[in-house]
């Protein structure tokens, strides 16, 4: 029934219904693994589990809870997401209703979209930190019964989003006992995390999807011709989310762009890279860019198991991935895969997009050329 609407993760499933069913819930859950895989969309779920009126191991969506649960209209559980700061904020304000109209706007779309889809990615312009002004609502309001439900249930999406104040705040309120409230924080940076609160936590590990789960997801969820899932299933590193960008633009196109700019990057041309750069920066907005970003991520993957396993058959079609193994053997792609996780990083901080990119292209010619001088 309702667990099957989650792609995979079979294993986190099975441990959330032994919890349910052995009624030893416990008071926080930190799911925890790469972007796009499905650990909002778990955590929606199992809130849902918890509240639904027949008490079993997973939600009926028959009953007045979990039709509520599915439009995030439950009053039993509450959303926090990262918010931007609204005008004369101070503290102890609601984090709500300091805000503009449109941004307010804004927020119930992006909700409904989640609800809709749980899989869809929550975006709201300017919105970069979870307020201490939400954590301190949510202290207060996990000190009160439910008001209709078994639990009072905190979904904390993107939680390294917190600021020191924010998380400093959340481990308070877990240091405590919470009587019939449970919290539920997903990441794509546990490292960024305090030790501390990960500690106080559950925690579940979400895996990548298999390349099967994702082309099947694709195909029937998304309406994708079964060539075309194929390949993006291929190229999504385990991500669904990913998989859907990529068929749902001109992913040929854009994996020359990325050819095109890393072989600019490697020639350490200042002058054309630069103006290459000046062209990408008026090509995308910022939500695409980070999409830009994920598929330059994976083209560098890629690279790396070309590099790991020479015979590997499924990407030896690729005469760009198998020049560049052959160019540069003893690039350092491991460490080019996590410069570009800072990249995302610094995308979401809101830093200057020229900057990221030159910062970026500095450091991937720094572990792609100079372990070619080194060898």
């Amino acid at each position: 029934m309702a667990w099957t609407a989650i792609i995979g993760q079979e294993r986190v499933k099975e441990l959330l219904r032994k919890a349910i069913a052995r009624r030893s819930v416990a008071h926080a859950y930190l799911f925890h693994g790469q972007e796009g895989i499905g650990k909002d969309a778990i955590a929606l779920e199992f809130a849902k589990a918890l509240q639904c009126e027949r008490g079993t191991d997973e939600a009926c969506d028959a009953c007045s809870s979990c039709a509520k649960a599915a439009k995030l209209r439950h009053p039993d559980i509450r959303i926090i997401v990262p918010l931007p700061t609204g005008k004369a904020e101070e503290s102890g304000d609601d984090p709500i209703r300091t805000l503009d109209e449109d941004t307010v706007d804004i927020i119930r779309e992006q909700l409904d979209a989640k609800a809709a889809d749980p899989y869809n990615e929550i975006t709201i312009p300017k919105a970069q930190f979870i307020k201490i002004n939400s954590v301190r609502d949510l202290k207060r309001e996990s000190s009160m019964s439910p008001v209709e439900g078994r639990y009072k249930v905190f979904v904390i999406l993107r939680a390294d989003a917190m600021n020191q104040e924010s998380a400093n705040s959340l481990l308070k309120t877990l240091e405590e006992p919470l009587e019939n409230a449970v919290l539920l924080l997903t990441t794509a940076y546990r490292e960024r995390l305090l030790a501390t609160l990960q500690s106080r936590c559950q925690q579940l590990e979400c895996s990548p999807l298999q390349e099967s789960e994702i082309c099947a997801a694709l195909v029937e969820r998304d309406g994708a011709e079964t060539h075309v899932a194929t390949d993006a299933a291929r190229l999504a590193d385990g991500s669904y989310r990913q998989a859907r960008r990529l068929i749902g633009g001109d992913l040929a196109e854009e994996r020359k762009e990325i050819v095109r700019f890393l072989r600019l990057v490697v020639a350490g041309k200042v002058l054309p890279l630069a103006a290459e750069i000046e062209r990408l920066v008026s090509s995308y907005d910022r939500r695409q860019w980070e999409e830009w970003l994920l598929l330059l991520q994976t083209w560098l993957r890629d690279a790396m198991l070309l590099q790991t396993d020479p015979a590997h058959a499924r990407l030896a079609a690729d005469e760009t991935l198998l020049s560049f193994s052959q160019r540069y053997p003893t690039a350092r792609l491991q460490e080019a895969v996590a410069t570009v996780d800072g990249a995302i990083a610094d995308l979401r901080r809101n830093v200057y997009i020229p900057l990221i990119l030159t910062t970026l292209s500095q450091q991937l010619r720094h572990l792609v050329v100079s372990s070619l001088r080194s060898t």
